[in-house]
């Protein structure tokens, strides 16, 4: 799931202080860039504009930083998309938003009526999938539905856990904890064993709270995992976030938790995709979370990439290269092509899992929240 800063960026949560400043109607514009800056021109057109004479007269010159030049892209994309979507479809929520709507072939078929149950709360949802590697082994059916949980009442979120089987004492901390948190998702990751649920709550605006009085590590999601076929085979995972670290201070923290494994193939992948994702965004960084377990091995980091603007088939060089050093069947670049086509790359999750075995997780996104 992509926390709040990360998202396709939307109206500034802020007030605009307007001392008069006056509006500028242009039917013309033009995009210059370079490395080191985007200009927006925009002005209106002179007579004659003809054919042969092209004039324009410049109203306005404004200057941006490539990274505000790509939220600003982004944005201008998600209008467009919900401007271009008819109001009185069956997508338009009773307050008028368009809400996400992935088609069932989306999820994995054991996941359906979950997808179901989220899409009866008539809310908006954001859709993510992923590809989690390991030693010999790809699996693709796995699903994450994320809701703000403001935007409908706890016992309807409390419904679809009841529905899905979670675990009573799951249940419990989950209604305790619902109050303080500003999104839930929903996920499924199917297995040959048959299949295991997920549920997370995320805490964003505590950790944003927690980092306002300090750098100090802080809760950010809590997961609650249990198999599909048997409840009492379950899990509680707690995702620590270290907030502001630099790049540097997440290739720190990934040598520590490996554990001087520098041969790691997950551990290797994640250093090219971080170098990669850096040189896009120049000095600013990423969320960086390590997560842990209950009564497992399981040690493993998630690092939130969205804001770099990458997509799935530009790390293909890199996953091609830990698909063969994981030995995984079968030729990498249709697979991954095949599954995550040229999707939104959200973020990546390594380490070692529950089963004690190296492995890297690629999540994209189908749908924003």
């Amino acid at each position: 799931m992509n926390p709040e800063p990360q998202e396709v960026p939307s109206q500034p949560e802020f007030e605009w202080v307007d001392p008069g400043v006056p509006v500028t109607r242009a039917d013309i514009c033009q995009v210059l860039s370079s490395r080191e800056e985007t200009m927006l021109l925009f002005g209106t057109r002179q007579a004659p504009f003809t054919e042969g004479e092209r004039r324009a007269r410049l109203d306005r010159r404004i200057v941006l930083s490539p990274a505000l030049a790509k939220q600003l892209a982004a944005t201008l994309k998600s209008f467009v998309r919900t401007l271009e979507t008819p109001l009185d479809s069956e997508n338009a929520t009773p307050a008028g938003n368009i809400r996400s709507a992935p088609s069932d072939e989306d999820a994995p078929l054991a996941a359906r009526p979950l997808l179901d149950l989220v899409r009866g709360l008539d809310v908006g949802f954001g859709f993510e999938k992923s590809l989690k590697m390991s030693a010999g082994s790809l699996l693709a059916d796995r699903m994450i539905l994320g809701v703000r949980s403001k935007r409908t009442d706890a016992q309807s979120l409390l419904r679809i856990c009841r529905q899905i089987g979670m675990p009573p004492a799951h249940l419990a901390l989950f209604e305790e904890s619902l109050p303080e948190a500003n999104t839930v998702g929903f996920g499924f990751e199917g297995s040959p064993r048959g299949g295991i649920f997920k549920v997370y709550l995320e805490f964003w605006e505590r950790l944003r709270q927690r980092v306002q009085t300090g750098a100090q590590p802080e809760l950010l999601f809590l997961g609650f995992k249990w198999d599909a076929r048997d409840s009492a085979m379950s899990a509680i995972a707690r995702y620590t976030c270290y907030p502001l670290l630099s790049v540097n201070g997440i290739l720190r923290r990934l040598d520590a938790l490996y554990e001087g494994r520098s041969d790691s193939p997950s551990l290797q992948a994640t250093r090219e995709i971080i170098g990669l994702a850096s040189r896009r965004i120049g000095d600013d960084s990423f969320v960086y979370v390590e997560a842990a377990e209950e009564g497992n091995p399981r040690k493993s980091f998630d690092v939130n990439f969205y804001k770099a603007g990458l997509r799935v088939t530009q790390l293909q060089p890199v996953l091609s290269a830990l698909w063969r050093r994981y030995s995984i069947p079968g030729e990498p670049s249709q697979a991954i092509t095949a599954q995550a086509g040229d999707c939104p790359f959200g973020h990546l999750s390594g380490g070692l899992g529950r089963d004690g075995q190296d492995f890297l997780t690629v999540y994209y996104e189908l749908e924003g929240l």
